[in-house]
């Protein structure tokens, strides 16, 4: 059986992410608040009315700001409140929907030690993620992680990895490692929820970064394509009938 172990929505692009139980999906959507915040880089134009898809260069992400893993950052959906906690201790909270966020920007500038004429600014969607998500591919998707293919990696590599470097949606147990990419072009059902997959996850720089330390210390990549022959971990799936998934719930391959 293929078994959802954890379900990931990450708020903010580069920043923690949240577990949660349960996410209802919607067809043509992400996961409801996944990736609905970034901040963007000095000279970075995003238009909120009209949003489009922009490579996350164009954005503060662990690919080239692994300082950001030091943080524990948690954020509040219905308050909309930021709380950043480095050494368990709360060093910053803000409101991102008032003129605090220009507060939380300078922090992020003065965290990372930006030159003076550099800098970033807190953007998102009007309509939230409903209508964009800061995702790293431009389709609305959700991805999958195979739980049991980090492991085979590890078995290969000899050390442990942790499966948050991969910051997906859903994790699951796969039947074997691997199987998902035999998913690619079909369909599969989580309980109403009908999706279809579409792409492999190429992995990037971005997993090389300690989740926990904010230290470069493994190259996934290269060790992906030293074993496997490619650099990918993970699929993308779109929703093409909505439905409630859940921790426990079985993934059918239709």
């Amino acid at each position: 059986m293929n078994v959802i172990e954890n379900i990931y929505r990450f708020p903010i692009k580069g920043l923690t992410g949240q577990t949660i139980d349960v996410a209802k999906l919607e067809p043509g959507e992400v996961i409801e608040g996944d990736r609905e915040y970034a901040f963007a880089r000095q000279g970075v134009e995003f238009d909120p009315d009209h949003p489009s898809y922009l490579q996350k260069t164009h954005f503060l992400a662990l690919v080239r700001d692994e300082r950001l893993a030091e943080l524990n950052t948690i954020m509040d959906p219905v308050s909309n409140r930021l709380t950043i906690i480095k050494n368990q201790k709360i060093i910053a909270e803000w409101n991102l929907k008032s003129d605090e966020k220009r507060e939380a920007s300078e922090f992020f500038k003065a965290y990372l030690n930006m030159p003076e004429d550099k800098g970033v600014h807190l953007v998102r969607a009007a309509g939230g993620t409903k209508e964009h998500s800061f995702s790293d591919v431009p389709d609305k998707a959700v991805s999958f992680i195979n739980l049991n293919s980090i492991k085979h990696l590890e078995e290969k590599i000899g050390n442990n990895v942790d499966p948050i470097r991969f910051r997906g949606n859903v994790y699951f147990s796969g039947e074997h490692p691997w199987i998902e990419f035999d998913w690619i072009g079909k369909e599969v059902r989580i309980g109403k929820a009908v999706l279809k997959v579409f792409k492999r996850t190429k992995r990037c720089a971005a997993t090389a970064v300690n989740p926990e330390t904010g230290v470069r210390d493994m190259n996934i990549p290269k060790d992906l394509k030293n074993y496997y022959d490619h650099m990918d971990m993970g699929i993308y799936a779109k929703v093409l009938v909505g439905g409630t998934i859940k921790i426990g719930d079985r993934i059918e391959v239709l």
